[in-house]
C-alpha cells in the first residue's frame, strides 16, 4: 500500500504532467474542495430535495437540479450546433457526442445500502463470528441494552470508519458528488491512460471553453464529469430564473442532514436489534457449577420499540455515536457534559433544542478528523 508521501508525490506528478492546468481555469479539484455541494454556508451537511430535480437531455432517465439541467441543455445544444457547423471534429469519442450517462443519485438509496452493510458486518463479523476452532463469539448480546453496549464498543474502536448517522454519511467518501444534483457525467471513470487520452482529445479545448461559457467546471480526476460552478456569473444567471442565489440555495433547495439524524438513529438501531432478535431468537448460556455438570439456560430475545426508551436514553446514544464517528474529539468528561446539557435543554425547553444542540456541538469537529 502506498505511503502518504508516495500518494502526495503521485498527486503532484499527475497535476504537473497530466492535467493542463495552465490552459484552463474551470477545473474542480475534489482534494481541495471535498465537500463541494455537500455542506451549506454554515458547514452543515446537506442533500438536495428531489422536488427541485429536472430531467436532463439523455437516452435514459437522468436528473439534476433544475438550473443545472437547464444550463446543461443549453451547453449541449451549443455543442451540437458547432458539430453541425463543422466547428468540432467528429469521431472523437465522448467529445463528439456529449451524451450524459450519469446524473443525480439518491442519497436515500446509497445511505440505505450503507446501513444494510453496517448491520450485516455487525452481525457476521462481530456478534456471530466464530473462532478458529469453531466456538461462537462471546459478544452475542442477550437483550437490547447489551446490544447497544456492544455496538458502542465497536464504534469506540472503529467509529471513524463507520457512518451510522446521515450527517456522517454525507461527509464520507461513500457519498459521491452525484448526490448533490450538481454533477453530470458524459464518460465513465477513465483511469490514468483514459484521462491522458481525454485531455489530448482535439476537441478538449473547445469542450472546456464551452463548459465555462455555461458555468460548468470539469472534475480534475475525471474530465468526463461536469460540475456546476455555483460561484460563476454564468451559472448564477441560470440560478436567478429559479429565484436562487449562492446565499439562499442550500436553504431553499436542500435538507440539513442533522435535522433527521436523531430520529433515524432511533429507527435504525431499533431495527438492527429486532432483525437480529428475529434471526437469532435465543441464546444458550452455560454456567459452571460446583458439581462439575454445567448449568444451561436459554434466553429468549424479545422485540422492542424505540419508544420503550426515554428521550434522555436516545440523546445519550446520539451524542456518543456522533463523537465516535468523528474519532472521539471529545473525551469522556466532555461528552458527558454535552449529554447533560442536552438533557437539561430537553427538560427546560424541548427535544428539538436538545437535538440541535448536539448537532451544532459536534459540527465544530467534523472537519478536524
Amino acid at each position: 500500500m502506498p505511503t502518504s508521501k508516495r500518494i502526495f508525490e503521485m498527486r503532484v506528478r499527475y497535476l504537473n504532467f497530466v492535467v493542463p492546468l495552465d490552459a484552463h481555469t474551470n477545473f474542480h479539484d475534489s482534494s481541495l474542495k471535498p465537500n463541494y455541494g455537500r455542506v451549506d454556508l454554515l458547514g452543515n451537511a446537506v442533500y438536495p430535495s428531489e422536488k427541485f430535480l429536472s430531467p436532463i437531455p439523455s437516452r435514459g432517465s437522468l436528473y439534476a437540479l433544475g438550473f443545472v439541467a437547464e444550463a446543461f441543455k443549453d451547453f449541449r445544444d451549443y455543442y451540437i450546433k458547432m458539430i453541425t457547423a463543422g466547428g468540432i471534429r467528429q469521431g472523437q469519442g465522448a467529445l463528439s457526442i456529449v451524451e450524459p450517462i450519469r446524473g443525480w443519485e439518491s442519497i436515500h438509496t446509497l445511505y440505505g445500502k450503507s446501513i444494510d452493510n453496517i448491520y450485516s458486518n455487525l452481525v457476521s463479523l462481530y456478534f456471530e463470528k466464530t473462532g478458529t476452532i469453531g466456538e461462537q463469539s462471546d459478544r452475542r448480546p442477550e437483550d437490547f441494552e447489551q446490544f447497544v453496549g456492544l455496538l458502542n464498543d465497536l464504534l469506540y474502536t472503529k467509529g471513524g470508519d463507520i457512518s451510522l448517522t446521515r450527517t456522517s454519511f454525507v461527509l464520507s467518501g461513500l457519498n459521491p458528488i452525484a448526490t448533490t444534483g450538481l454533477a453530470i457525467e458524459i464518460a465513465p471513470n477513465l483511469g490514468v491512460k483514459g484521462v491522458k487520452k481525454f485531455f489530448g482529445n482535439p476537441n478538449f479545448k473547445f469542450y472546456m471553453n464551452s463548459l465555462k461559457k455555461f458555468g460548468f467546471m470539469v472534475d480534475i480526476d475525471n474530465p468526463g464529469r461536469i460540475i456546476a460552478d455555483i460561484g460563476s456569473p454564468e451559472m448564477q444567471h441560470y440560478m436567478e430564473s429559479y429565484g436562487i442565489t449562492v446565499d439562499n440555495m442550500f436553504e431553499k433547495m436542500y435538507y440539513r442532514a442533522s435535522d433527521y439524524d436523531y430520529y433515524l438513529l432511533k429507527v435504525y438501531i431499533s431495527q438492527f436489534y429486532n432483525t437480529y432478535a428475529a434471526s437469532y431468537p435465543s441464546k444458550t448460556v452455560t454456567t459452571p457449577t460446583k458439581c462439575g455438570k454445567p448449568s444451561r439456560r436459554v434466553i429468549l430475545r424479545e422485540q422492542i420499540s424505540a419508544d420503550d426508551y426515554s428521550d434522555n436514553y436516545w440523546l445519550s446514544i446520539y451524542a456518543e455515536t456522533r463523537n465516535f464517528e468523528l474519532s472521539q474529539p471529545l473525551d469522556e468528561y466532555e461528552i458527558k457534559k454535552v449529554i447533560k446539557n442536552a438533557k437539561d435543554l430537553r427538560k427546560n425547553l424541548d427535544i428539538s433544542e436538545a437535538i440541535r444542540y448536539i448537532g451544532d456541538t459536534m459540527k465544530r469537529y467534523q472537519f478536524k478528523k
